[in-house]
């Protein structure tokens, strides 16, 4: 098991949007917490014990004297999971996020209904971007577990959330046409990114965390 995802790991450095490659739930025990839709942050041992369509649907703990605890997706609101051996991988980056993280957001492929997502940026602020399932898996090339790893991004696509409006799906393709909304209201970023094309899409994770590191949220 260790040298299994100590590979996979490996391997996530050779794709194109490394740093912002899913990783799936982790199904064996590790270190983690949830927080509850009552604002208790649940800390322990712990493992995702069942998926739907890439979403955690249960979160189970295990206590000191090994009996175990069961959460249904209904009570969590976020999940946090340590990358299993995040420290011995040769990617830096997987060293670096250490965690994996799941929110729950209102999903655009589902008529909005909430469902914990794997979120992929690695800044804090107004826009958000997510794991899109469905368009991950139209390119689908190598698939370890809960690991999914694409090397060639130009039909993937994501889901972005932005404060306060519409979580919805931005691709190679409609990236142009959601600049204005994502970015057109910090002219800090405007000035800088002053536009957004299909050339721009293998860094568009780098475009959303810039945005959120120079746009502070209340200011232009």
């Amino acid at each position: 098991m260790k040298r299994f995802l100590t590979a996979v790991l490996s391997l996530l450095s050779a794709a194109s949007f490394a740093q912002y490659t899913p990783l799936g739930a982790v199904s064996s025990w590790t270190d983690g917490y949830i927080v509850t839709t009552q604002n208790d942050t649940i800390r322990g041992k712990m493992r995702v014990g069942m998926l739907l369509n890439d979403a955690p649907q249960q979160v189970i703990f295990k206590q000191a004297d090994g009996k175990k605890q069961t959460y249904k997706a209904d009570n969590i609101v976020a999940i946090a999971q340590r990358i299993p051996f995040a420290d011995e991988s040769l990617n830096p980056q997987i060293r670096e996020r250490q965690y994996i993280y799941f929110d729950k957001i209102s999903h655009p492929r589902r008529n909005g209904k909430m469902l914990l997502t794997e979120r992929l940026s690695r800044t804090t602020g107004k826009l958000a971007l997510y794991f899109d399932a469905s368009g991950w898996k139209q390119t689908q090339e190598f698939s370890f577990g809960n690991f999914t790893i694409a090397t060639d991004p130009k039909d993937l696509s994501f889901v972005v959330v932005k404060r306060d409006a519409e979580s919805f799906v931005v691709k190679r393709g409609n990236i142009q046409d959601h600049y204005e909304n994502l970015f057109g209201d910090c002219a800090t970023f405007v000035k800088k990114y002053p536009d957004a094309t299909r050339r721009d899409w293998n860094r568009f994770g780098e475009l959303v965390d810039a945005y959120n590191s120079l746009c502070v949220v209340g200011l232009p």
